[in-house]
């Protein structure tokens, strides 16, 4: 057995303090070259802005220019979110080579989960704290903290549990291991349906976008670096084209509304990808169509959820299609509340989507088609083959396809 090329305490240490140090340099970099070959800019400015935007990623929020800003870029999160992972697994495989692997059982691998996930999200926190609290305000520092905790936490549970072999579906009904899946299913058609509509709406506002672009001045370098800062918050606005593709709308800006059945905008932030916001309307019946993305996710949550079991009974199927459909709903607004935050104050407050809005157009709009689906697919499945095997015994959702007849006793 190969044996570990460090302890794990000190593999976890070194791999919290790299995460953090590689997603600082991930933001800084582009920030020192643009400040480097733009107009005469300090570069003390330039680290403190991309210090500023690290810490915003992690919901602390920033300062930027005198204009607080809350609106977290959730694609750098994101590639946060990998770093993490990926070096929090590194730190674990250490602690696994430090083991027999004829002793990691299920006791040893949620020990060293455990440990290791305390450990590197501690590490990881602090790092964090210490550039906060240096560079920034209390309350940054506080938010800091918190948002440290919940990204180095989740991440290196992904991470850590990958590399030990953890599985928290173990003991789960064979049925309730597909939720998950199924409810991933409901989301992805979503965000199918949401790009695609962001799409027409970016092509149809095209000419306000480079109108947008070109009023900024920026040179060929800022002009990269300004890209970037819309790339990173590209699942923002994917999320924002979510919600607004089931009905709940959008908010940008204190009293206005941007929906498929009515659109009530007032002054926009200088952001080209804001030109893709449609003009004012009270909406048509081909927006409305829109809806129909809600609907197919539900069908796709179900179709994963209950589609492998062809002898469940059918309303087994109708609940199971029903409860993915809503997990997916769930899902989808806590994503979008994360997307939420503030571009400044006064009416710059609140932008994202609507959060009570999405929460019950996403949960009734994919829970009631979700439900549908699954009833519909549990009357396609019946046979009279299986109505045979039925008769010996009941079925559920977690018997095995191969089955014949559910075991009896």
């Amino acid at each position: 057995m190969r044996a570990p090329a460090l302890p794990w305490p000190l593999a976890v240490i070194l791999s919290a303090v790299g995460a953090a140090a590689a997603g600082w340099l991930l933001v800084a970099a582009p920030v020192v070259v643009a400040t480097l070959t733009g107009p005469t800019r300090a570069l003390a400015g330039g680290f403190g802005f991309a210090t500023e935007f690290w810490l915003l990623a992690h919901g602390a929020g920033a300062d930027i220019g005198g204009t607080t800003i809350t609106l977290m870029p959730l694609g750098l999160t994101a590639v946060f979110v990998l770093i993490l992972s990926g070096l929090s697994g590194v730190a674990a495989r250490q602690a696994v080579l430090a083991h027999d692997s004829d002793e990691l059982t299920v006791e040893v691998q949620q020990w060293l989960l455990a440990r290791v996930v305390l450990s590197f999200t501690l590490a990881y926190v602090l790092t964090v704290g210490v550039v906060a609290f240096l560079l920034t305000t209390p309350a940054q520092v506080a938010k800091a903290l918190f948002g440290s905790v919940l990204l180095a936490g989740v991440s290196s549970l992904v991470g850590v549990g990958r590399a030990v072999g953890w599985n928290p579906t173990r003991a789960w009904p064979t049925w309730a291991k597909r939720v998950p899946m199924a409810a991933g299913a409901g989301l992805a058609t979503v965000v199918v349906g949401a790009s695609a509509a962001l799409v027409v709406a970016i092509f149809q506002g095209r000419t306000r976008i480079a109108e947008l672009a070109t009023s900024l001045g920026a040179d060929p370098v800022g002009g990269i670096v300004l890209i970037l800062g819309q790339v990173a918050y590209l699942p923002n606005i994917v999320l924002w084209a979510a919600s607004w593709v089931l009905g709940a709308g959008v908010v940008i800006g204190e009293g206005s509304v941007i929906s498929p059945t009515v659109t009530h905008v007032g002054l926009l932030p200088a952001v080209p990808v804001l030109g893709a916001v449609p003009s004012e309307s009270t909406g048509s019946t081909g927006m409305v169509l829109w809806l129909l993305v809600g609907v197919l996710a539900g069908v796709a949550a179900a179709w994963t959820a209950v589609a492998p079991r062809r002898r469940a009974r059918v309303d087994e199927t109708s609940l199971v299609g029903g409860l993915a459909g809503v997990v997916a709903g769930l899902a989808l607004t806590v994503a979008a509340v994360l997307s939420r935050g503030d571009l400044g104050v006064a009416r710059l407050v609140g932008v994202g989507p609507r959060p009570l809005e999405l929460f019950v157009m996403g949960c009734s709009l994919l829970g009631i088609s979700g439900m549908a689906a699954g009833l519909v697919i549990g009357l396609m499945n019946r046979s009279p083959r299986s109505s045979a095997g039925a008769a010996s015994g009941p079925t559920d959702l977690g018997a095995q396809d191969d089955q014949e007849t559910a075991p009896i006793g």
